[in-house]
């Protein structure tokens, strides 16, 4: 295996090295197979046929799907007969990896069953995630008191813990013993803490469902108090007066000891699962999360799931085939305690946290603000654990066995979501649906922070998941998500989601996931054409990993965890989950990144192979550790330019109290002072500046123009700017600057954009067509380019300028957008056929084009799939120009054939194809193939005389093998069909012309 890696890391460099010496036009005219989108391949519990599994895969390849994610979940779909990790399942997996490397297509395997997680019905509860947990005996002494301890009881799982009534009774039955602590008994029974379910780490929540009816309310962070108010000290529990009396409890919980005068508290501690189970898991593979404290968890883990798959495909094959173990969505919560713990918090803080753990049940032990700091030390110390022993205990199995690790680092992440995912070697992230309701809109700044702060040159996206919008969406109305996507930084669009159709052929839709998903499968009407999005993403997706990403801003999180990175509002513009970044673009970085890799280049905060920022802002927090602020007075004084207050303590109980005379001492050779001034100041410190002062900001962060108005005294401009409505990416590297621009309205729009690049003639590169142009017509004045451009609704642009090449005024005359005007309208009569398969008339003539659903005939109201329209045209002879077909309206997209060559697909504004080449003057032949979605089939197989005319069943077990009523000619498991869809080619068609 070692041989295979060095193979696999060898070809890897060549391929780097190849990749930088090709020719980026070439590459964007026929982009390479490594950027095109990828599908979450999921499974629904034993539904899964080893034939169909290929037909797939080979409809995946023939439109340009690259990579699979493989899961298989039950949400409650009937289960099919082929179990979970069974013999005939494994088998069949295999091939199913043997054929992505056949077609040449990447497999990208779970971390376990279910969609998030890494557990199974294998894991044992030790070990499994785990708290600790204490239970209270009172007791008076003087006295003898010998008696059974009482077991502590498991705290109550999380709502999404999904244990089955076997899973509790194990849970309910395991515990190890830790120790037995007594101390006197405070008064009141002591002080309680704030918030002590989050920050004991028996529960995070997650946050993108926050406002719903499951969560209302979730912490982004833990503030760390520079002060706290104290309670009555009689209330705090006596750490310097605490006993052991663990080794006077015998294996039976029985406790002999000699109570000293006074009323005391015996507290046992002992481990308990946090009964986190994998979800939402197939039926054999349900069991327990695996410990995220423990590497050796996570090995036998590996060893009964992704182990023996890898050993039944023998050698793997670099590039495809099996490639990458993927982390999914952090849906397991938290866990405090593992066995060890108290050994690698020791030997990490510097400090026993025996007498603390009275604080694990949200007691307050020495004071207030001691308790506090315990926890944010217990917490970075699980943090430290998980990073090492999980996410990079998963990275360095794939590592071993040659493959990649991918994660997405949130939802209800323990360990700071940015953190986690820069153990990836690709971090991921999610977008639903804009209409949707989960908004993980922070999930992407998270992922796309941590790949240019990591130097990452890809970002990927479970994109497009959706619940209960059963096939209604399709490429056209998804473009301007797509564009906001990659404008965001993402370059590896992954669909949520394709469910496999084991079902056959003739069974249309088929298999969906239950109610969730984009439906990004072969049973789709138009999903032979889907390859020209495909491309589109395809050809977007290689541009946007060339370079480093280009930004101005970088927010430093606060230290501790867990941690949930959100933008300042003002930073950003738009509608509520598709809002763009402005002018100046950000990232976040985490402080443990920055202590890592931040170096200071040029007066700018640099991360290797990464992006590098004009200024950095601090959060407005009262704490940090002396190494932070160490390492940000490096900065600061190696030129960096760092926006924020000074801290004035440490969150730490470690080195207690000198820390926070270190934070002081270093605090005041930056700002000069512990108090910030009124007005806003500039403070140099070695060769870089701190600006602080004035108003303090109301949220973490200061406002946006706050922030900008620093970088316009810097003279730093804005990175781009427009004058209406258009989102942007910005790519550098050493041959151009390569910016993505993308009307966000569904408008037709002329704007002028305006670049921060002043050398190199601006070049136009169309993703959608693969066509390359100069602009003509621009303005340079400094270190800004003005460019006029034109947009149709939701169109989208790379403007690209060339290092080398010579900077030329703009030519007299020329415009950038030459002018197509029409010179013929098809009118008349159309052919045109449906297929009969679906209900419609094979051949039916159309007087005038119009929207389907307002024909008479049932046949073609509720008609789905695909209907071709033909039409005879002459047209004279044009010297010279350019000649465009234009659609007008089409509902939902187009293949166009004219003289039987086939022109491509239209999917987008403009609605329009180039016929200059095949075009006659007289005795034109022209065919439009047209498909719509499955909504209005559906609708009309519901409504009589179409509903449950047939009856469907499958002998082989699939769906439990029950026999479903259903419609005359289609089935799925989707439920909810809403109403009738426009559809058809409306028009008017045109010929148009360019007048330039």
């Amino acid at each position: 295996m070692k041989l295979l890696h060095l193979t696999i890391i060898l070809t890897f460099a060549l391929t780097l090295s190849v990749a930088a010496g090709a020719s980026l036009e070439k590459d964007f005219l026929n982009p390479p197979d490594s950027a095109r989108p990828g599908v979450y391949w999921l499974f629904m519990d034993g539904n899964q046929d080893r034939d169909e599994m290929v037909a797939d895969l080979e409809a995946m390849a023939a439109v340009g799907i690259g990579s699979v994610l493989f899961l298989e979940v039950n949400i409650g779909v009937p289960a099919g007969p082929v179990s979970f990790m069974s013999e005939p399942w494994q088998d069949n997996v295999v091939h199913a990896i043997k054929t992505t490397e056949r077609l040449g297509m990447e497999f990208i395997l779970g971390t376990g069953p279910g969609w998030s997680g890494s557990g199974g019905s294998w894991v044992k509860p030790e070990d499994s995630m785990q708290h600790l947990v204490g239970s209270t005996t009172k007791v008076r002494g003087p006295a003898m008191f010998e008696d059974i301890l009482p077991i502590p009881k498991p705290h109550t799982p999380n709502q999404f813990a999904g244990m089955s009534k076997d899973h509790q009774t194990i849970r309910d039955k395991w515990y190890r013993d830790v120790t037995v602590l007594a101390f006197p008994t405070p008064l009141k029974g002591g002080a309680e803490l704030v918030n002590k379910v989050i920050k004991t780490l028996k529960n995070v929540n997650p946050y993108s469902i926050r406002g719903g009816r499951l969560v209302k309310e979730v912490q982004t962070y833990i503030t760390a108090q520079a002060d706290y108010a104290e309670p009555d000290i009689r209330e705090i529990i006596d750490v310097e007066r605490a006993v052991d009396l663990t080794h006077l409890m015998t294996a039976d919980g029985t406790l002999k000891w000699n109570v000293p005068k006074g009323d005391w508290t015996i507290m046992r501690f002992v481990a308990r699962s946090t009964g986190q189970t994998t979800r939402p898991a197939p039926r054999a593979g349900h069991g327990f999360e695996c410990d995220k404290f423990n590497a050796d968890a996570y090995r036998r883990h590996w060893d009964n799931f992704q182990g023996r798959l890898i050993e039944k495909l023998g050698t793997l094959t670099p590039g495809k085939g099996l490639t990458t173990i993927h982390l999914d969505s952090w849906e397991m919560s938290s866990q405090n305690w593992s066995d060890g713990f108290r050994e690698e918090f020791t030997k990490r803080r510097g400090y026993d946290p025996q007498p603390y753990y009275p604080a694990y049940m949200g007691l307050v032990v020495g004071s207030l603000e001691k308790t506090e700091r315990f926890l944010w030390d217990m917490r970075i110390t699980s943090q430290e654990l998980v990073l090492e022993n999980h996410a990079g205990a998963i990275k360095k199995l794939a590592h071993e066995h040659g493959l990649s690790y991918s994660n997405q680092p949130y939802d209800m992440n323990p360990a700071g979501n940015i953190d986690l995912g820069s153990v990836a070697d690709i971090p991921a992230c999610e977008f639903w649906h804009y209409k949707s309701f989960p908004d993980t809109l922070y999930s992407t700044h998270e992922a796309v922070s941590i790949a240019h702060t990591m130097g990452k040159s890809r970002v990927n996206a479970e994109g497009f998941t959706t619940a209960g919008m059963q096939y209604t969406n399709y490429p056209g109305n998804m473009k301007n998500q797509t564009d906001w996507a990659f404008a965001m930084g993402i370059n590896g669009i992954i669909f949520h989601t394709f469910q496999h159709q084991p079902l056959g052929e003739g069974v249309k839709p088929g298999m969906t996931m239950g109610g969730y998903g984009v439906q990004w499968h072969r049973n789709r009407t138009m999903w032979h054409l889907f390859a020209a999005y495909h491309e589109y993403i395809t050809r977007c997706s290689h541009l946007l990993r060339q370079g480093v990403a280009v930004a101005d801003i970088l927010y430093l999180t606060p230290e501790g965890a867990p941690h949930i990175f959100i933008a300042p509002e003002s930073a950003l513009a738009g509608a509520t989950k598709l809002k763009d970044k402005k002018g100046y673009n950000f990232d976040a970085v985490s402080p443990r990144i920055l202590n890592m890799r931040a170096k200071v280049r040029k007066g700018k905060i640099e991360f290797p192979g990464g992006t590098s920022y004009s200024v950095m802002v601090l959060p407005r927090i009262e704490t940090m550790t002396p190494e932070t602020l160490a390492k940000i007075a490096s900065l600061i004084k190696s030129g960096a330019t760092v926006i924020g207050s000074p801290p004035v303590k440490s969150p730490s109980l470690v080195d207690y109290p000198k820390c926070d005379d270190k934070v002081k001492e270093i605090a005041k050779k930056i700002w000069g002072t512990l108090e910030p001034p009124m007005e806003k100041t500039e403070r140099k410190y070695g060769r870089g500046t701190i600006y602080f002062g004035g108003p303090k900001p109301k949220e973490l962060y200061p406002e946006y123009d706050s922030t900008a108005s620093i970088l316009k005294q810097m003279g730093i401009a804005e990175d781009f700017t427009s004058t209406g409505s258009v989102r942007y990416g910005h790519r550098s590297t050493k041959q151009q600057e390569i910016y993505f621009v993308a009307n966000k309205s569904d408008e037709p729009i002329k704007v002028d954009c305006t670049f921060r690049v002043s050398k190199g003639k601006p070049q136009l590169w169309n993703p959608v067509t693969g066509e390359r142009r100069s602009l003509l017509q621009y303005k340079v004045e400094g270190a800004l380019t003005t460019i006029p451009m034109q947009f149709h609704p939701y169109e989208s642009f790379f403007v690209v300028f060339p290092r080398k090449a010579p900077k030329q005024p703009a030519i007299a005359g020329e415009v950038n957008f030459p002018l197509a005007k029409p010179v013929a309208t098809l009118q008349g009569p159309w052919g045109v056929s449906f297929d009969p398969k679906w209900g419609g008339p094979e051949k039916i003539t159309f007087d005038e084009l119009y929207d389907w659903t307002k024909s008479e005939d049932r046949g073609i109201k509720y008609y789905s799939g695909i209907a071709t329209y033909r039409k005879n045209f002459d047209l004279p002879h044009q010297s010279g120009k350019k000649i465009y077909l234009d659609l007008g309206t089409i509902h939902d997209i187009a293949r166009v054939r004219l003289n039987g060559k086939d022109l491509g697909v239209v999917w987008c504004a403009p609605w329009r194809v180039d016929i200059t080449d095949a075009v006659k003057t007289t005795s034109n032949t022209l065919e439009i193939e047209i498909a719509n979605r499955w909504p209005n089939r559906l609708l009309g197989d519901s409504l009589e005389p179409d509903k449950d005319v047939r009856t469907v069943k499958w002998e082989s077990g699939f769906l439990e093998g029950k026999e479903y009523k259903t419609g005359r000619y289609t089935f799925t498991t989707a439920k909810g069909y809403g109403k009738l869809l426009p559809s058809g080619l409306i028009g008017p068609v045109q010929i148009l012309v360019n007048q330039n």
